[in-house]
């Protein structure tokens, strides 16, 4: 294309054949005199298209244009406090950063300060330039308490969110130390293994006191959603430990019960001997005991009829009883 070398890489300038001075008689001079550039400089853009190189060619690229004027340095004398300082700035720098040369020089915070030219406060972000400002003049800077009180209190506020942040940032690398345990011992149990009551203890304990900590952590926005965040977290560990003391407690029971022995049934108490035979009845014994223990018959009926017959006055008859 127009004579680029096919190697040419992308981006990369191409120079094209050299154009020498022509001569006088066949061009007839020309306003340039009948000089043509020496040489032209193309280019590869992105999308394959070759364009001529702006601003010129040759070794003259990388040297400023003539028609371009540096950038003049002012010197502004800058009065605080009773003592004048000499500042060499840029004419079209800001007044935001000739706050900073004057708090080099001064130590005065650049939020702090309150830039003063002709009488009238100017904006950090106008120009010096625009605003006027030329070699030699005279700036007034002053302390803004205002300024300084609202910036304290930002810094404060950001330092208590910084301090925030680094506490939710260690509790939350506390539990991921322990997360890896609580999963240990969720996949324990619940493949009807026993764990040990005192690492549950253990892991449950310290969580808690990574929640104590989240809950003295006073902070807004960003860092207040951390922490949220990271609240729900650890109540959901302590939440799944408290299953896994359930399970295993059901587990040690259940293998106590396996491993022990089944009682024996209880012996049969024996009864007295006294108390089996009023069971089973008198014996023969017992019953002939009883029969010589009770009164005659006989005996007593002979004793009333004696008796009887010496009331009477008759006399005694002979009379034998006999009784088997």
């Amino acid at each position: 294309m127009l004579g680029a070398s096919p190697k040419s890489r992308k981006g990369a300038p191409v120079k094209l054949g050299s154009m020498k001075e022509a001569p006088a008689a066949a061009g007839g001079g020309g306003g340039n005199g009948g000089k043509v550039p020496a040489e032209e400089v193309w280019e590869v853009r992105p999308g394959g298209m070759l364009v001529q190189k702006r601003g010129g060619g040759g070794a003259g690229d990388d040297e400023p244009s003539p028609n371009v004027k540096p950038v003049p340095t002012i010197r502004v004398k800058v009065k605080h406090a009773g003592v004048t300082h000499e500042i060499y700035i840029s004419s079209e720098a800001s007044f935001g950063e000739l706050k900073k040369l004057v708090a080099a020089k001064t130590g005065l915070h650049p939020d702090d300060q309150k830039v003063l030219y002709k009488d009238k406060e100017r904006d950090s972000k106008a120009f010096l330039d625009m605003a006027g400002v030329k070699d030699r003049s005279k700036v007034v800077v002053v302390e803004d308490p205002e300024a300084r009180a609202r910036r304290l209190i930002e810094e404060r506020r950001n330092g208590h969110l910084e301090k925030a942040a680094r506490a939710v940032a260690a509790v939350a690398a506390e539990v991921d130390k322990l997360a890896p345990k609580v999963a240990a011992l969720d996949a324990s149990v619940r493949k009807g293994e026993k764990v040990a009551e005192n690492d549950v203890v253990q892991v449950t304990e310290l969580l808690m006191n990574e929640l104590l900590k989240l809950d003295a952590v006073v902070a807004d926005g960003d860092v207040k959603a951390q922490r949220r965040m990271q609240v729900k977290r650890v109540q959901k560990y302590v939440e799944t430990l408290d299953a896994v003391a359930a399970k295993n407690a059901v587990i040690i029971r259940k293998s106590s019960e396996k491993a022990a022995p089944k009682p024996p049934p209880p012996p049969q108490q024996q009864q007295p001997r006294h108390q089996q035979q009023q069971q089973q009845g008198p014996t023969r014994w017992e019953m002939f005991d009883l029969l010589s223990s009770l009164p005659s018959t006989s005996s007593a009926s002979s004793t009333t009829t004696v008796s009887s017959t010496a009331s009477s006055g008759a006399p005694p008859t002979n009379r034998l009883d006999w009784m088997l």
